[in-house]
């Protein structure tokens, strides 16, 4: 099913559960090189996942592209997992243990080329500002997250008498949790219509459990077992999101409406967090003066974060405000207010539209323009309000005989539908059906329809179009009204004689 695509994620959870029980079962100079097989197998599942994806039938080129990037940085990294497993067989034969070389020179390879296809896709921030303030709220979580990593993770297993060698085998790890996070934040910060949010969620979930093992404290003579579940459960989580997303973007259930870029408490989050990690590590050395002030300027950047905050909700709300009214506006602009039809300035372009249409293609277009025959008797009659009645009725009646046009109101009781159906038969109905009596306030009213048709094919332009219907329209109401009539098809012009 799926062309296998299916199996990828029992197989994977089968070879995560051989690779703990190697770890429980066999020494360590044997389980470690099964361990980084199964990293190595799941990485390759994660691989084809990918590329399978980016391969799905009418996606979209930068979609396309995205997911060819990721091809290429799995890729990557898959070689260096299989450099580090090389170096731990070499190790486990030979009791002489080799460096980690895939950690120290591929993993970074593989980590640009994640930035690459992150930075590569197109996203909602359209400014130079916008830009930089998703730049800026990506820089303060990762930063944040990056005194964690290193007070947690890398301090703790290097030192600088260790040499830089062994500074770059400990941030290897970090740094590919890090990279990946960057990714997936800028998805999530820009408003990118690339995963869908269970596969947004589901590798959340996996770089915190990356991050999680990486911090955890390392066995040197044995298997770090609980780093190795974490990061087969890791594994498994991103594997089960990509076939998520594969299996959307299959169905074509992966397009998600572009919104623009909200207002996020995580870089807040990120500050507080990486100020009480400063609180943590310098308090236990400060005396009570200078902890009380401390605490001082932790208090006053609390308030001042509060204060950014309450501002940017403030901004947010009136942003929100200034969309709906330019809504409206951009409303009012194409439709009539009584009616809610399009008024004439959308008509012009709809018929713009179809004379370019006509000269492109050789489709056809109908105009059909209706003045209401007695009107004007039933506003004397009723007044205004009755009036507006009425001409809200006809608005349905025209909306249900002819629907799938395009239907507008120029102004008074003159109205235009556009067309591709057939004219005859749609004006006919159109008759009919303004002639059905209405009744409002207990009074009955009736009002007839003049219909004066015109075709795009004998019009060079919009204003030519509605000048030739409103004379087939005239000409029905000097007839004895409530009819349709086609317009004259244009006379050719004579032929002139030769001196």
């Amino acid at each position: 099913m799926k062309n296998g695509i299916t199996g990828l994620l029992p197989a994977g959870a089968v070879a995560a559960a051989v690779a703990v029980l190697a770890g429980i079962v066999l020494p360590a100079g044997l389980a470690n090189p099964v361990i980084v097989l199964v990293d190595l197998l799941l990485i390759v599942a994660l691989t084809v996942m990918f590329h399978r994806t980016g391969r799905v039938p009418g996606l979209a080129r930068p979609t396309a592209r995205f997911w060819a990037g990721m091809v290429w940085a799995m890729a990557a990294y898959a070689l260096g997992m299989a450099v580090d497993l090389a170096s731990l067989l070499v190790t486990a034969v030979s009791g002489r243990e080799v460096p980690m070389y895939g950690a120290q020179l591929v993993y970074p390879l593989a980590g640009l080329l994640i930035l690459y296809a992150v930075f590569r896709y197109p996203t909602v921030t359209r400014t130079r500002s916008e830009r930089l303030q998703v730049g800026l709220d990506i820089g303060i979580v990762l930063l944040g997250a990056a005194s964690f990593i290193w007070y947690f993770t890398v301090s703790s297993r290097w030192t600088p008498g260790d040499g830089l060698l062994w500074l770059s085998d400990a941030l290897a790890l970090p740094v590919m949790v890090m990279v990946a996070g960057f990714g997936v934040l800028r998805v999530a910060f820009s408003g990118a219509r690339l995963l869908i949010r269970p596969t947004l969620i589901s590798y959340i979930v996996t770089i915190a459990l990356s991050g999680l093992a990486t911090a955890l404290p390392g066995d040197p003579g044995g298997v770090p077992m609980a780093s190795t579940v974490l990061l087969l459960s890791a594994q498994l989580i991103s594997l089960a999101g990509a076939r998520w997303q594969y299996e959307a973007t299959l169905t074509g259930s992966d397009e998600l409406p572009r919104r623009s870029r909200q207002f996020t408490v995580l870089p807040y989050a990120a500050s507080a967090a990486a100020f009480g990690l400063l609180l943590l590590v310098v308090s236990p050395g400060l005396e009570w003066r200078r902890l009380g002030v401390l605490a001082g300027v932790g208090a006053a950047l609390c308030l001042v974060t509060a204060r950014q905050f309450a501002a940017l909700r403030e901004n947010n709300r009136l942003l929100a405000e200034n969309r709906v009214l330019t809504e409206q506006l951009q409303h009012q602009a194409w439709h009539d207010e009584l009616t809610g039809l399009g008024n004439r300035a959308q008509f012009v372009r709809r018929a713009d539209e179809a004379v370019r249409r006509y000269h492109e293609t050789g489709a056809d277009t109908a105009l059909l323009l209706i003045d209401l025959d007695g009107f004007k008797a039933v506003n004397d009659t009723l007044g205004h309000h009755g009036g507006d009645r009425l001409l809200s009725e006809v608005t349905a009646r025209l909306l249900a005989t002819a629907p799938g046009a395009t239907v507008c109101r120029l102004g008074g009781d003159e109205f235009v539908v556009l067309t591709d159906g057939p004219a005859a038969e749609i004006a006919d109905r159109l008759v009919t059906a303004v002639a059905e009596p209405v009744v409002l306030d207990g009074h009955t009213a009736r009002v007839g329809a003049s219909i004066g048709v015109a075709f795009v094919s004998e019009a060079p332009e919009a204003a030519e179009l509605l000048r030739r219907a409103d004379a087939a329209m005239y000409a029905v109401k000097s007839a004895g009204k409530n009819d349709w009539r086609l317009s004259k098809p244009t006379a050719p012009a004579p032929a002139q004689a030769g001196r």
